[in-house]
């Protein structure tokens, strides 16, 4: 099974999925205390369904990968974040598995970071199947960027050189709307003509926009509706590979943090804490461990996903695993199942 990893940064799941996170009890409260050293008295402005439907429907492609159909499995798993809610340890946990501690990320300069002793989610199915081929493409540069602060993702400069690990930072300077379609384009290119065996992308602008306008801004929800159009084309390449080669696809989006109102983030608020795990797998049901669970951490992220794929220290059973194979640029067959 393939793994198609999405990172949207500072989504409110109250905005982009209502209907989801009124459903269930799970949304409502942390499922664990913070610490008080990162607390702001743990406030709750999280919209009702009513007001959330005020807004319109903002994620349209977010809802349905939840949903999942007849042919394909999809669900949503209520996660809570940890304080501080920053996205260098919200992020650090989610693609390492590790708590703050472990990794020694606590707020965005990474600064004493162990990040090299604890293996990111790519770098885990490689160690597993040597012939992995796996993509990262991001517009922060702690993800992939050797001169960031990070980088989160390890580098594995040896796969680099033999094509085997690829990675894509975009040019920052016209804005971060644009460099993230800079970062869509180049990931769904990839992903259709390559089909990489992992992938981790991630998109920045929500959370730019939560910064600069405020949760409750038209800035905000628009940079949702932008992103989930954004995420619509990655799946849309992965479903026409499943469709015209028969890959088994499974693809997950998740969230390292939401926004208050006037913006802003890091302590403990509830609408700040509240995450999610999107999983849905193209063309079959999810695998049982992906139904079972009820709720997650950040850090349990990781080997939720290793799991379901079939990737374990030393081993993946998975067939055809680091096998390159194009697709004829055919187009849709019009089975409506797999179009986007």
């Amino acid at each position: 099974m393939k793994l198609l990893l999405i990172c949207l940064d500072g989504i409110r799941a109250d905005l982009a999925l209502p209907e989801q996170v009124a459903a269930d009890p799970l949304f409502a409260t942390p499922d664990h205390d913070s610490d008080p050293r990162f607390g702001a008295g743990g406030a709750d402005g999280t919209l009702t369904l009513d007001e959330a439907a005020g807004h319109g429907v903002l994620a349209p492609t977010l809802a349905r990968l939840a949903r999942g159909d007849e042919r394909s499995g999809g669900r949503v798993i209520p996660m809570w974040m940890t304080p501080p809610t920053d996205s260098g340890p919200g992020w650090s946990s989610i693609l390492t598995g590790s708590t703050h501690e472990q990794c020694n990320v606590w707020w965005n300069e990474f600064v004493g970071h162990d990040l090299a002793r604890r293996p990111d989610l790519l770098s885990r199915i490689f160690f597993a199947n040597p012939a992995a081929r796996t993509l990262a493409a991001a517009t922060w540069d702690a993800f992939t960027d050797p001169a960031g602060p990070g980088p989160i993702i390890q580098q594995r400069v040896d796969q680099q050189r033999t094509g085997q690990h690829v990675t894509f930072q975009p040019d920052l300077r016209r804005g971060i709307v644009p460099a993230d379609a800079e970062v869509c384009h180049w990931a769904t290119w990839r992903l259709l003509h390559e089909g990489p065996d992992a992938s981790v992308v991630y998109f920045e602008q929500v959370d730019d926009a939560g910064h600069s306008h405020g949760s409750m801004s038209s800035e905000y929800r628009e940079a949702i509706s932008r992103v989930d159009e954004l995420v619509r084309h990655l799946v849309k390449a992965v479903a026409e590979r499943h469709e015209q080669l028969g890959e088994d696809w499974l693809i997950a989006v998740t969230t390292d943090h939401g926004h208050k109102a006037e913006g802003g983030h890091g302590e403990d608020e509830v609408e700040v804490r509240r995450s999610f795990l999107i999983v849905h797998r193209v063309g079959s049901p999810l695998p049982e461990s992906l139904t079972d669970v009820a709720s997650l951490r950040s850090h349990q992220v990781m080997d939720l996903l290793l799991g379901a794929i079939g990737a374990r220290q030393g081993s993946m059973d998975a067939p055809e695993v680091g096998v390159r194979t194009d697709i004829e640029s055919v187009g849709p067959t019009r089975n409506l199942s797999f179009e986007w």
